[in-house]
């Protein structure tokens, strides 16, 4: 992937920073897009240190002048784009009766809004450029596995499912090809941030995994970079899971 530039977009989060130390380690270049400017500083400046490619661009990914901005500075920068990888989300925590208007737009713009926005933006340089490219949407076995109290989570994370089809068929005679992943729970900062407050869930939860532990960030970024590489040309519209079985636990015995 040398000489190639991606579009990490929540690339200063746990599965975001995982995504592009992966491209970092296959050569490519990184554009971290963070509404947190300073962690995508850092996540961008430990690449550098290594002698790898990034730039951080602080970024409102539910705002189209500043997606467009942030895709015109990539191209600026690095003069193309050839990945787009949008891992930008957020989780609010209420039952629809209690879910606000406001936070159920807050979530539903941040992850789905966000990807049509910048797949908008991005698309448009990927086909000027004439030689295709690749879009992975952050998705969640969430999609098919609802959340009691996340009114919002389990629609924006299906509508990615979604898109990425209607996209698939739209761009296939771009040669861009449009897939999700679907993680299941992830080691990620937020997530020992949770279970410190809550350390029964941890319990909880493990009870329903059949890997009896959850996803390291970088078994996820994994499957990004190969969704990305030459290695995947042909797989076009599809959500894969990264979940250790999780969604096939209906009959799994909770001491198992």
């Amino acid at each position: 992937m040398k000489g190639k530039v991606a579009i990490v977009t929540g690339g200063a989060g746990g599965i975001g920073s995982a995504v592009c130390r992966a491209f970092e380690r296959e050569g490519a270049a990184s554009v971290v897009v963070d509404m947190n400017g300073d962690r995508a500083e850092q996540v961008a400046a430990e690449i550098v240190s290594r002698g790898g490619n990034a730039l951080a661009v602080e970024t409102e990914v539910t705002s189209e002048s500043s997606v467009n901005a942030a895709v015109e500075r990539a191209v600026a920068e690095f003069g193309r784009v050839n990945f787009l990888v949008h891992c930008a989300g957020n989780n609010v925590k209420a039952p629809v009766l209690d879910l606000a208007a406001e936070q159920w737009d807050l979530v539903l713009n941040t992850h789905l809004t966000g990807a049509f926005l910048f797949c908008k933006a991005v698309g448009k340089q990927m086909v000027k450029q004439g030689d295709g490219g690749r879009v992975v949407f952050m998705s969640s076995v969430a999609a098919t596995a609802p959340v009691p109290e996340r009114g919002a989570y389990t629609p924006a994370k299906a509508g990615l499912i979604g898109l990425a089809g209607v996209l698939s068929l739209e761009w296939s005679r771009y040669n861009i090809n449009v897939n999700a992943v679907c993680p299941g729970m992830v080691m990620t900062p937020m997530t020992k941030m949770v279970y410190e407050r809550e350390p029964e869930l941890q319990a909880q939860r493990l009870k329903r995994m059949p890997a009896g532990r959850e996803a390291r960030p970088e078994e996820v970024s994994d499957l990004v970079v190969f969704l990305c590489s030459e290695k995947a040309t042909h797989i076009n519209g599809v959500a894969i899971p990264v979940d250790g079985a999780f969604l096939n636990n209906g009959f799994m015995m909770e001491d198992v």
